[in-house]
């Protein structure tokens, strides 16, 4: 069974509720956000150069330490799309399989447009246990045929929603939905640690989102440096969604909005109920962040601009490009900037996408 050794704790960012850790619990049993974990970060910190606890370091292909190259003065790409399966939630799914796994788990559960299936599929195979992944029906046959390839049992459903529901209400395994499972998220703490060893001090990091763990993780991984003296401060976080997709309106104003079409490029992103984005919304307001909202007609020349340049990311990468370049057009992000690609488009072209 899973052991907590170094104390950790379950907490909500929302109503400070805390608890020592329960298997499967995942959102707050006082207001029902998703929760965080609390460790103690210093010692991985200080003896492996890590923020993430031993205990979620049990399954691992190698992810993390991706690539970061420079685009144009002052504008970096961090290369997560080199991860092992092709995408930054690689990160992620390593530490929760190894939660899945130390709690006696056989067959993890998902819901996915792909990259979190394919990443979930990938660490159950490293681990020995089986993946069923729920996806929406029209998700990008390269990835739908990856997730075959890797083993994992695919059952299609009506849209990425729908796909949710049907994986959350599936009780025969353990449901680890990267959407609101906490130990997924400490996964992505160390992206904050390489920025910070790369880079420095970062004025803007911007991502595409979708459930908002990479953008969440971020935050928290930075927090954590600041605690730990290594990082002065939290960078601003930009958050970019796609048009008819756009959440996040809900609970933060767009500050670039480019809507005249529904998106049909970004299948990653493509996603309407995500248990936290009001913890991003108050995160983007925090650090002073900002929210954009594009559409296909905006991101299609910045995706064959990236493509160009050797690059090679997905649709849903290119919408945080895109997000990014067109803010900074006016003037509205400045200094050193941090683009997160996070997905391989690789994925895409062997599913017949043209450009």
């Amino acid at each position: 069974m899973f052991c907590w050794c170094n104390g950790v704790k379950l907490v909500c960012w929302k109503c400070g509720f805390q608890t020592e850790y329960k298997p499967g619990l995942y959102t707050c049993e006082s207001c029902g956000e998703p929760l965080l974990v609390d460790s103690d970060f210093r010692e991985s910190l200080r003896r492996e150069n890590t923020l993430i606890p031993r205990e979620l370091r049990v399954v691992t292909l190698g992810e993390g330490k991706t690539p970061l190259i420079k685009s144009r003065e002052g504008v970096y790409l961090k290369l997560d799309y080199l991860n092992p399966s092709g995408s930054f939630k690689d990160r992620g799914a390593a530490t929760a399989v190894s939660e899945a796994l130390n709690r006696g788990c056989r067959l993890v559960i998902e819901d996915s447009s792909g990259n979190a299936g394919i990443s979930y599929s990938a660490y159950a195979g490293r681990a020995g246990i089986k993946a069923r992944i729920y996806v929406p029906y029209d998700a990008p046959s390269g990835k739908k045929n990856l997730l075959k390839a890797l083993g994992a049992e695919v059952i299609e459903a009506p849209t990425r929603d729908e796909a949710a529901r049907l994986a959350v209400s599936d009780l025969e395994g353990c449901y680890v939905g990267h959407r609101i499972n906490p130990y997924f998220l400490e996964g992505m703490k160390d992206l904050a640690l390489e920025l910070v060893k790369e880079l420095g001090e970062v004025d803007y990091v911007v991502s595409p989102l979708a459930s908002g763990t990479l953008i969440i993780g971020l935050w928290k991984g930075y927090r954590e440096l600041v605690e730990a003296g290594i990082a002065k401060r939290v960078p601003k976080l930009v958050a970019v969604q796609a048009c008819g997709y756009e959440s996040l309106a809900r609970y933060y104003k767009p500050y670039l909005n480019v809507c005249r079409s529904k998106a049909q490029l970004p299948d990653g992103i493509r996603l309407t109920e995500a248990p936290r984005l009001r913890h991003v919304a108050e995160i983007l307001k925090e650090t002073g962040g900002l929210y954009a909202v594009v559409d296909d007609d905006l991101v299609l020349p910045y995706l064959r601009e990236l493509w160009r340049e050797g690059v090679v990311a997905e649709p849903t990468s290119a919408y945080g490009y895109a997000g990014a370049r067109e803010l900074m057009k006016d003037g509205s992000i400045s200094g050193k900037v941090v683009i997160i690609l996070t997905g391989n488009g690789i994925k895409h072209i062997s599913g017949g996408m043209t450009l």
